[in-house]
């Protein structure tokens, strides 16, 4: 298993090179039938949640058009540590019919060179397209132990060499000072809300001095180019969609129309600042990051561009 950090540069249905960083979560996606792995699916989640992976799934039927399907599914099992597969049958008319959807996800996973884990009961019989691969074949009394198993195993298989970890140490805290930001305390309810968004992602949270700002300062000099693009892109996902619920949480009541007001002014002026290694990186996340449709504004310092405003400040 290639355990090297690489995007996917090749979109399978013919749109621009989607960037989408592979094995780059700690997420377990799930093909299986929506009627016919109910129980699995429990079972599944609850072994996987206890193991620090977040089960994923398509969450629904397919919806029409191509980006539905880049979200809903095939980023999904790009991003992912690795996948599980459940070719269990349909019934239709008292006979097994195989799932389309399923098999397609399960090329899918096969053809990105996935880690896969394929499940299918005992009692039924695989496609004659994959009845060649090694699949785990299962009864409700044996199930669980099974999966446990397996998925301990393909947590171990697919763990991907941990970048050197970069601390939050004196000079850049100092180098944001200059920048006349400082780290926001996150004890306050709203500010831990903003901060959310950004954590999973490795985001530290700022605030300019006049306290109007948020910054979201992902301090990435330990990380490739490609791995930091996709965290922008990430982020602001996140902030697109937290904009685009406002109205939807108004008429909800969680919020009022002066808080939502507030809360869309507070995101649409947040900023990002990345950190990262050299100039050379500097001027290709700089260029890559053109390609981003994002509202935030973003700048990109290099760990020279650090140090030589600390070491311009104490000369």
């Amino acid at each position: 298993m290639d355990k090297r950090i690489r995007s996917n540069e090749v979109c399978i249905i013919g749109l621009p090179r989607c960037d989408f960083v592979f094995s780059s979560t700690r997420n377990c996606f799930i093909g299986y039938g929506f009627n016919e792995s109910k129980l699995e699916m429990t079972i599944l989640k609850a072994l996987l949640e206890k193991e620090g992976i977040q089960p994923t799934e398509a969450g629904g039927e397919i919806a029409p058009g191509q980006h539905a399907f880049c979200v809903k599914i095939c980023s999904k099992i790009i991003t992912s540590q690795f996948c599980i597969i459940l070719l269990n049958n349909d019934m239709q008319e008292n006979r097994e019919v195989p799932n389309a959807n399923i098999n397609i996800e399960y090329g899918l996973m096969l053809g990105f060179n996935k880690y896969v884990i394929p499940f299918q009961r005992k009692s039924q019989k695989l496609p004659f397209n994959v009845a060649d691969l090694d699949t785990m074949k299962y009864n409700n009394t044996d199930f669980e132990d099974k999966a446990e198993k397996a998925i301990k195993k393909a947590i171990d298989s697919t763990k991907q060499d941990k970048p050197q970890e970069v601390s939050f140490d004196q000079i850049i805290a100092t180098f944001i000072m200059i920048k006349k930001a400082m780290i926001t305390s996150i004890q306050d309810i709203g500010n831990k809300n903003i901060y959310d968004l950004g954590s999973p992602l490795g985001f530290y949270l700022l605030n300019d001095f006049k306290g109007l700002t948020y910054i979201f300062l992902g301090n990435f000099s330990a990380l490739r180019a490609e791995t930091i693009l996709w965290r922008v892109k990430m982020l602001t996902e996140v902030i697109s969609e937290r904009l685009s619920s406002i109205g939807h949480r108004i008429k909800s009541g969680i919020l009022t129309e002066e808080q939502g007001k507030l809360f869309k002014e507070v995101l649409e002026k947040t900023e990002v600042w990345l950190i990262v290694n050299s100039g050379k990186e500097k001027s290709e996340i700089n260029a890559l990051i053109k390609k981003v449709s994002t509202i935030m504004k973003i700048q990109v310092f290099s760990r020279d561009d650090v140090a030589s405003a600390v070491k311009r400040l104490i000369q």
